[in-house]
């Protein structure tokens, strides 16, 4: 009797279990992080080179931007990157690069400072000659004080490489 009260409650388990998956299965289907929102008209993007008014006085970062945004769109490869008259335009500008303290109580040594950037970005449809939208995209990194430029170049980086993900995400899935 017992062991046939163990197979019972087993197969009601695997049935259980196998209806669990087969639901899993089902829903993954229909749900898609990229969405594929991209209006069927657009399939090329021209990505102009990020301006620099951030008063920053490292150009550099506009080039390392420049480079991290058609580095996402083609690995990306929704949109096929051309140089020039895409159907999409992406039309970046950094506005803000500024390196600030972290917030310290009485007594305290600081040990970290926070790097702030923020980007402007205008996605152009010019295929039926409009801005999609225009938004601006911003990412805080910590760095410690004791590697003074190299970590702050490093958080600068990383906050820019966060918001060429962010901009690539917002293109694609138009939110």
């Amino acid at each position: 009797m017992k062991n046939l009260s163990f197979f019972r409650h087993r197969s009601l388990r695997i049935g259980a279990l196998s209806l669990l998956s087969s639901a899993v299965l089902a829903g993954s289907g229909c749900y898609s992080l990229t969405g594929g929102s991209v209006p069927p008209h657009l399939k090329t993007i021209a990505i102009a080179t990020v301006a620099d008014r951030s008063s920053f006085g490292q150009p550099v970062w506009r080039e390392v931007a420049t480079q991290l945004l058609v580095e996402r769109f083609r690995n990306d490869n929704t949109l096929q990157l051309v140089d020039r008259s895409g159907d999409a335009e992406l039309r970046p500008a950094l506005v803000t690069i500024a390196e600030e303290p972290v917030t310290l109580r009485a007594g305290e040594i600081e040990r970290e400072r926070k790097i702030r950037v923020a980007m402007d970005v205008e996605y152009f449809d010019a295929v039926k000659g409009r801005t999609v939208w225009r938004r601006t995209f911003t990412s805080e990194q910590f760095f410690p004080i004791a590697q003074a430029a190299t970590a702050r170049d490093q958080a600068i980086r990383t906050a820019l490489e966060q918001i060429a993900g962010d901009v690539l995400l917002a293109v694609i899935s138009d939110w």
